[in-house]
């Protein structure tokens, strides 16, 4: 298994960075979301993510997700870049642009898998992100805890709601 940086722009990465996690932030969390038709987008939430990044000046936004899903063999990893770039591109649709992904799909607690701030410290040194100026917005205490080994903002979704 493994961690994967992925940038889905070509766009010059700006220094305030707005890092989600995506189950439970963007979509609902059912478990492990992989079927496209069972996807439950939540737009209401997107609307007030955009508000807040655009309040804060954030120049680019990415996903820092765990999804052992693929270690535990529930699927694929090609059924979740299918099921993850579907996502990405709903969110773009409704004008949340998703710049890059850093996944972990390891299940044992690895430097990236959260609460370790791997994914983020990656993401961190290839943007070049600006710590004092970026904001992680998650759902789960392992989100936070991520946040704050990496020195970076956060906010609960339960914020948004």
């Amino acid at each position: 298994m493994k961690f994967t940086f992925k940038l889905h722009t070509k766009d010059n990465i700006g220094k305030k960075i707005f890092f989600l996690d995506r189950d439970g932030v963007v979509i609902e969390d059912t478990g492990y979301p992989i079927e496209i038709d069972n996807l439950e987008i939540k737009k209401n939430t997107i609307e007030k993510l955009i508000d807040f990044k655009q309040q804060n000046s954030l120049n680019n936004c990415g996903f820092v997700t765990n999804q052992s899903g693929v270690c535990r063999e529930y699927f694929s990893e090609k059924k979740f870049w299918e099921t993850h770039d579907y996502i990405i591109k709903r969110c773009n649709d409704l004008g949340l642009e998703i710049d890059f992904t850093c996944v972990n799909f390891f299940m044992n607690n690895n430097y990236f898998r959260k609460p370790n701030n791997g994914m983020l410290e990656t993401a961190i040194n290839y943007t070049g992100a600006i710590r004092e100026q970026s904001f992680m917005v998650g759902d789960k205490d392992t989100d936070m805890a991520a946040a704050k080994k990496s020195s970076l903002n956060y906010e609960d979704i339960s914020y948004f709601l």
